[in-house]
């Protein structure tokens, strides 16, 4: 691949497509330790898409992009950001060990921060956020509200739980997905 190629990677290539929300890999929480040479030179985390240059340095595919697009010169002469030598060509085929070992380093879920204390695999966290995480964020099901709500606040009727009631307890409007169950 021409580096010229990199800076308009083609839709069709895009394994992300249809994914709601794409998690950022480098955002997470690494939990497990992993070799120093999994890491990318540049962003300093495990590789994300990896590919690789004529003089076999290995960088994410983002992380090279950018490093492309901040040289401001022809990206025919950019040179590599670890050696300088001229890579003129990028390949995608880096071995795949290297992308299962990247892939195998444990994370907690990017909810985490909102309760969820799944650990997984960093290979199975799109899984996790797209199919099973409870805290992953969802378009309320009424089509008349626009808020978002937690899957775990859904309910099998697939109702608008942002409806305001009164609390007899305390006479206080209280969003009913925020109410405690029985206190009605």
């Amino acid at each position: 691949m021409d580096t010229s190629e990199l800076l308009n990677p083609l839709e069709s290539m895009d394994p992300n497509r249809g994914v709601e929300e794409v998690v950022d890999l480098r955002a997470l929480e690494y939990v497990s330790k992993y070799d120093e040479h999994l890491m990318c030179p540049i962003c300093h985390c495990p590789f994300v898409r990896p590919l690789r240059l004529q003089c076999d340095h290995v960088f994410c595919q983002k992380c090279l992009n950018d490093a492309i697009t901040s040289a401001n010169s022809d990206p025919r002469n950019f040179r590599c950001p670890s050696c300088r030598s001229r890579a003129s060509e990028i390949f995608g085929n880096v071995p795949r060990i290297l992308i299962n070992m990247c892939d195998d380093v444990q994370v907690r879920c990017p909810y985490s921060g909102e309760g969820c204390k799944e650990v997984m695999s960093r290979g199975h966290v799109q899984l996790h956020v797209d199919k099973h995480c409870d805290y992953r964020l969802l378009e309320c099901p009424s089509l008349t509200c626009t808020q978002k709500t937690r899957k775990k606040n859904m309910t099998a009727e697939r109702k608008c739980m942002h409806m305001v009631l009164r609390c007899e307890a305390c006479e206080e409007g209280v969003m009913e997905q925020d109410l405690e169950v029985g206190s009605l």
